[in-house]
């Protein structure tokens, strides 16, 4: 059986808009799901986490928080989070997508100390969670 050129050509172009669908459902799903994760932490914020941060692991942190929001970069990542009574949650993300959330709590002036887990929202499972402490970087 001969299939024609232009015939592969349209099966393959389906096949990759099938995927780049896929693809873009995936992502947007990720970004809802990091979006909910983050809506409900509702508490009022207690404490403050703007400022310069070092992450063994991850490297340089910078955040910066009005009221509960907070932005930032991590690393390489940027930082999208809220701060819900005396913790922070906060979600990681490169090229549109959530990869880790993470929550923390000050531990001192200069330290955060949590866990993390692949994002895009944090699993309560002990075992998927991993630690991190963040120190004040001047």
């Amino acid at each position: 059986m001969k299939i024609s050129i232009n015939m592969m050509s349209m099966v393959a172009g389906l096949a990759l808009c099938q995927v780049s669908c896929q693809t873009q459902q995936k992502i947007a799903q990720n970004q809802t799901a990091a979006q909910e994760w983050m809506n409900q932490q509702t508490a009022a914020a207690g404490i403050q986490v703007s400022g310069n941060w070092f992450a063994e692991g991850w490297g340089r942190g910078t955040f910066k928080q009005s009221g509960r929001e907070i932005t930032g970069t991590l690393d390489t990542y940027e930082v999208k989070g809220v701060v819900s009574g005396n913790k922070a949650y906060l979600t990681t993300w490169d090229s549109g997508k959530c990869y880790y959330a993470i929550i923390l709590t000050k531990s001192s002036a200069n330290t955060l100390t949590g866990s993390y887990t692949d994002g895009p929202t944090y699993h309560d499972k002990a075992e998927e969670q991993r630690p991190i402490e963040l120190r004040r970087s001047y």
